[in-house]
């Protein structure tokens, strides 16, 4: 092998990593793995968002934070026992929420985690692919994305204070929990902690404008529903306080709807019956008491009722429902 061919050859396996004090080294290996590559390549694609600070550009940028590492002993608390439905609700809120000090070092902590790894990103070249530099990303990120995940466990209290405040039904509370978890996390992502504010003051207001966008869109739903012409099935009168003449008149509505419960799932059939009354029974007062009969919660039995009645509308002809006083 003449020594042009043996110096090419060296050069295609020379792989660029970093130390633990983070100079570049050269050493020589196989081909890089497909995986390295690929993680590589999507890590090029994206821009990793961050709150910049004028500190993060010291080369002891980690030593300062750390130095202000607040006593995190008494995190971990013990979650609540007792009622399933309350646990549900209370484990939400049994992490207590940080102090200014303890808020600024994760947030300082998560944003330089995440410019370190937008940092090291822009190094990246897959003609000359560092792995290690690659993996200190990914576990950069992952880091951040930890401390986000624990921010807004230590938050959740807010949603599920101000859910409870806004909630127009018992039923309408988990909906709203959901709701405002998106913006809670955002706002975790968007706080500049160097405000000297608390953070549930700056995630307050966005969490609130998205509940309450969140009723609005609900109540002209339910407008839109109630001004309707087509015949709800809230319409067809309770038969059994009826006298016996009255049962029959009333019998070809019955008919036209059991006749289009047969386009239902079993599940479906069962909560459409329980709240309207056509299993016999009288029809129940909430989503919740149905769901306490079938086994599952009230938010899951309204889903259900919502896609059943869809489905016996579109079974039931609109001039057999304007026939049945739609």
């Amino acid at each position: 092998m003449s020594r042009g061919q043996s110096r090419m050859k060296s050069s295609s396996v020379s792989l660029s990593t970093l130390d633990a004090s983070g100079a570049f080294n050269h050493v020589r290996g196989g081909q890089l793995p497909g995986e390295a590559i690929q993680q590589a390549g999507r890590l090029m694609e994206r821009t990793i968002e961050f709150i910049d600070q004028q500190s993060y550009r010291s080369s002891n940028a980690m030593q300062l934070i750390q130095a202000n590492c607040p006593d995190l002993r008494n995190q971990t608390q013990e979650q609540p026992h007792g009622n399933h439905g309350r646990t549900c609700l209370s484990s939400l809120v049994a992490k207590s929420p940080y102090s200014l000090e303890e808020e600024r070092y994760w947030f300082e902590l998560m944003n330089f985690l995440k410019y370190r790894a937008e940092h090291d990103r822009r190094l990246l070249d897959l003609s000359r692919l560092d792995v290690a530099l690659v993996k200190r990303i990914e576990a950069d990120l992952d880091e951040a994305l930890r401390i986000r995940n624990q921010i807004t466990e230590s938050n959740l209290r807010l949603v599920v204070g101000l859910a409870r405040r806004l909630s127009e039904t018992t039923d309408q509370l988990p909906e709203l929990i959901s709701e405002g978890m998106s913006p809670l996390i955002r706002s975790v992502e968007l706080f500049n902690v160097a405000t000297g504010n608390h953070f549930s003051t700056y995630a307050t207001w966005s969490v609130r404008n998205e509940m309450l966008r969140f009723l609005k869109k609900h109540r002209l739903t339910r407008q839109s529903s109630m001004n309707e012409g087509s015949f709800s099935i809230e319409n067809i009168p309770d038969y059994r306080s009826r006298n016996a003449s009255d049962q029959f008149e009333s019998i070809g509505d019955y008919q036209l709807v059991h006749d289009a419960l047969a386009s239902l799932t079993e599940r479906e059939k069962q909560v459409i019956e329980a709240r309207y009354g056509l299993d016999g029974q009288r029809r129940r007062p909430s989503f919740a008491a149905i769901g306490a009969e079938i086994g599952i919660c009230g938010e899951r039995v309204r889903q259900l009722i919502k896609l059943a009645v869809s489905k016996l509308k579109s079974e039931i002809p609109i001039e057999d429902f304007q026939s049945m006083g739609g």
